[in-house]
């Protein structure tokens, strides 16, 4: 393999690990049998990801930061664990992402939890502790298999293996888009018969005009409706993903102004960010992208491109700061950013 061949192949790893992470983040351990079979192709789909990347680069693993330990995997013939067909097959290779996240997130358990999958049902309704930890174990291990890649990737000499080196810088706004989105605390206006039906507050009254809060609190989301005239309701909606998360909000506020659908009049819905680690995970994505820039900056085929990016990535701020409000549009520009870069030619693919 030639290495202009392995960056290509790189390159369509890239975009699938992507994939995987959004795959372990819909993963809802509170279903019941219907959802077994996610479970499982996560744990099909890291191997083989895993596979791919041993078989593309078999010394990539030894520039990894997180993933070190990945040599000690039960994974001798890389090519067998792609598209396991048989019982047998399956099993072998939903259990070695069982003992990837036992290498990596130090959760006891989870091989043997991972090879169950593939065979009986069995127990399935009594291992909800279980699938919440394989949940939370299988996002830890598909962020440290990302962020690995992107640091390997990230080292290509940028004036040969530019596209590459843009696609990096689109992984990286999509990690500061998940921050944002997640660790954003949302304020604005609501009312009652603009709350969606899956956020069950006890006890509301009808016809109710005031302030909706949502803040994300690790296994669920947290919302606070406040009225001045009856006081506060609080429910949780249990995660549903970052993608059905985007929904909710959309399904209220409309995502390019922030107004309710319904009362566009009402005011605007804001982002706020009130963390200290968030607001450092968002400078440092952005101060690690404008790295990343800088390359590509003075070449012409790049330099509209690099421009754009860095109006976004602070919002014509200095850094990020706490208290920041940040007006309702920023995800949709965000978002369109990200697609703009996706849509570019990929390294050595054909168009």
């Amino acid at each position: 393999m030639t290495e202009k061949d392995k960056v290509s192949e790189l390159s369509k790893l890239l975009e699938d690990v992507e994939k995987h992470v959004l795959r372990c983040d819909v993963l809802d351990p509170w279903g019941g049998l219907e959802v077994r079979e996610a479970f499982l192709q996560a744990c099909l789909g890291g191997t083989a990801l895993i596979a791919r990347l041993a078989q593309t680069d078999p010394d990539v693993v030894g520039k990894f930061k997180r993933l070190k330990a990945l040599p000690q995997l039960d994974a001798e013939d890389p090519s067998a664990l792609e598209s396991p067909t048989t019982a047998t097959n399956r099993r072998r290779a939903a259990r070695i992402w069982g003992q990837a996240i036992e290498l990596t997130a130090e959760l006891k358990g989870a091989a043997e939890f991972c090879a169950s999958l593939a065979g009986e049902v069995k127990g399935w309704e009594k291992k909800q502790d279980k699938r919440i930890e394989f949940r939370q174990a299988s996002q830890k291990l598909a962020g440290f298999l990302l962020y690995d890649l992107l640091d390997v990737l990230a080292e290509y000499e940028p004036d040969e293996y530019a596209p590459l080196r843009l696609q990096v810088i689109s992984s990286y706004l999509k990690e500061l888009r998940v921050e944002f989105l997640w660790d954003g605390h949302v304020r604005g206006p609501c009312r009652t018969d603009s709350i969606p039906g899956q956020c069950e507050f006890e006890n509301l009254p009808d016809n109710l005009k005031g302030e909706l809060a949502v803040v994300y609190g690790g296994a669920q989301h947290e919302l606070t409706f406040s009225c001045p005239a009856a006081g506060e309701f609080e429910c949780q909606v249990n995660n549903i993903g970052l993608e059905n998360y985007r929904a909710l909000l959309d399904s209220i506020w409309n995502r390019t102004t922030g107004k309710l659908h319904s009362h566009p009049r009402d005011g605007s819905a804001v982002w706020a960010f009130t963390e200290n680690e968030c607001i450092q995970n968002l400078e440092a994505y952005a101060s690690l992208i404008t790295d990343l820039l800088k390359p590509l900056s003075p070449r012409s085929e790049y330099s509209d491109c690099a421009r754009a990016i860095r109006a976004l990535l602070r919002k014509g701020r200095g850094c990020w700061a706490k208290m920041t409000h940040i007006e309702w549009s920023y995800l949709g520009e965000l978002d369109q950013l990200i697609a703009e870069l996706d849509g570019r030619p990929k390294p050595y693919r054909s168009v």
